[in-house]
């Protein structure tokens, strides 16, 4: 957990708004996944869940627990005229003896650079890995994998929406010409 740990707050210092919880654990998911294809191992080796709203790190919340009652990072609520939308996660002081090597450190600015307010996209940035956390059923893990990683099947999937989003809308069409 100590990786983990150290990455949060690394991503959390580069991010100057803050993150929110889910947009973290996207990028958490992100940067483990361009490291794991370029080197065949993760920076945190955290263990993904898919959820359904983002690939999850299953030691992330304990993670938080620990940062937030050390003293190194604060949870501030984002209010809108709607309420409060979420609570944004800042950083607020660094763990003594940082853990991160510069491979891993430069994988993480791509990353955090790539998204850099909110985690929207993510198909466009990076689909293979995208697609490995959407192909794996909700609340499984999600496999890192050689074999898995580097998979082209999005192509195939994003063709075959085209194709069918214009058959439905030619037959719309055809049908308010009538």
């Amino acid at each position: 957990m100590e990786k983990l740990c150290h990455a949060i707050l690394w991503i959390l210092e580069k991010s100057s708004q803050g993150r929110n919880r889910i947009d973290l654990a996207k990028l958490l998911y992100f940067s483990d996944g361009v490291c794991f294809q370029k080197h065949a191992k993760m920076i945190t080796d955290s263990v993904y869940i898919h959820l359904d709203d983002s690939p999850y790190p299953i030691a992330l919340n304990e993670a938080l627990l620990h940062l937030k009652k050390q003293g190194h990072i604060d949870a501030v609520p984002l209010i809108t005229a709607q309420g409060i939308q979420c609570f944004q996660l800042r950083f607020v002081s660094a763990i003594p003896g940082l853990v991160l090597s510069k491979e891993e450190k430069r994988i993480m600015m791509k990353v955090v650079e790539a998204f850099r307010s909110k985690v929207v996209d993510e198909s466009r940035h990076y689909p293979n890995l995208y697609e490995n956390y959407v192909v794996t059923p909700l609340f499984e893990e999600i496999p890192f994998a050689i074999d898995r990683i580097n998979t082209k099947i999005h192509v195939l999937v994003q063709k075959s929406l085209l194709q069918l989003s214009g058959k439905m809308f030619r037959v719309l069409f055809e049908r308010s010409g009538e």
